[in-house]
């Protein structure tokens, strides 16, 4: 009996460690084909070479053409500043929403966070141009004002869904207690919400970042030569002759090394807030 138990849990360790490797290979594999390729050149992939082969025989002239074509460091700093100001901003208003559909239950709360999050339901395309002609009205085309508020409001329904789970962990008890210490709802939420839930905050941060950095659509209609951002700037290599992938996939690696470099530095954070109220009892 004990010996069949054993073979149980070894057989469900070695399937969980497999279905994990399999996973992490699913991931893995296409991004390190999609750098491999930056770092050949442009006959690679009529070449046929072997996946190894970029990696035995790199070349930089890629980046260099990145570097010297694509005017890397105006668009890294228009999304740099588009990403950070409306991360702030959906943050700071999905907080204060959060709490007050946290604490206050009744139908119409419930249904307005439902609301909230139908939005989400909706493909980008099909809010795009009303959102174009309303920029295009109030003159707020290809400017900073115009796309950080757009993506403030898109990406608001993820935040304020994301902490309002994390303020939901927090006992009401904590903020009857702050209030029989004389607190009114500001100096609760400043002081006692808000400390609590801190590491989903920053979580839901993280992931508000990583969405506006990647987004493309949005930026594609209504950033122009002012505030044009990475991705879009990446599309440049799709030309009338063709497709530079080497370029494109090194322009790519680079989109995506301020997200390494920033997950390395933050990741416990990350994971301290994911994880935030999973072991409540």
């Amino acid at each position: 009996m004990v010996k069949k138990i054993k073979i149980e849990r070894f057989a469900g360790t070695l399937l969980r460690r497999i279905i994990l490797i399999a996973a992490l290979l699913f991931v893995l594999v296409p991004f390190l084909y999609f750098v491999s390729v930056s770092f050949q050149s442009k006959n690679y992939i009529e070449g046929n070479k072997s996946f190894f082969y970029s990696f035995l025989h790199p070349t930089f002239e890629n980046y260099i053409q990145v570097f010297s074509t694509l005017s890397y460091f105006r668009y890294f700093k228009n999304s740099l500043i588009i990403c950070v100001i409306s991360t702030v901003f959906s943050v700071i208003v999905a907080s204060l929403a959060s709490y007050v559909l946290s604490r206050i239950k009744n139908d119409f709360t419930d249904n307005l966070a439902f609301w909230i999050l139908s939005q989400k339901m909706l493909p980008p395309i099909a809010i795009l141009i009303p959102i174009y002609l309303i920029l295009s009205k109030i003159r707020l085309l290809d400017t900073y004002t115009g796309i950080i508020l757009i993506y403030t409001v898109v990406n608001l329904p993820y935040s304020v869904w994301m902490i309002k789970s994390f303020i939901d962990d927090v006992p009401v008890e904590e903020d009857e207690s702050a209030m029989l210490d004389g607190c009114n709802k500001l100096q609760i939420l400043t002081k006692i919400i808000y400390p609590i839930a801190k590491p989903g905050i920053i979580a839901t941060g993280i992931f508000i970042f990583i969405l506006s950095w990647s987004e493309f659509i949005f930026a594609l209609i209504l950033t122009s030569m002012h505030t044009k951002t990475l991705p879009v700037a990446i599309s440049s290599f799709v030309t009338d002759t063709g497709i530079e992938w080497n370029c494109m996939a090194a322009a790519g690696t680079i989109l995506v090394i301020p997200l390494i470099i920033m997950f390395v530095f933050i990741q416990k954070s990350l994971v301290r807030g994911l994880s935030f109220g999973a072991v409540k009892g």
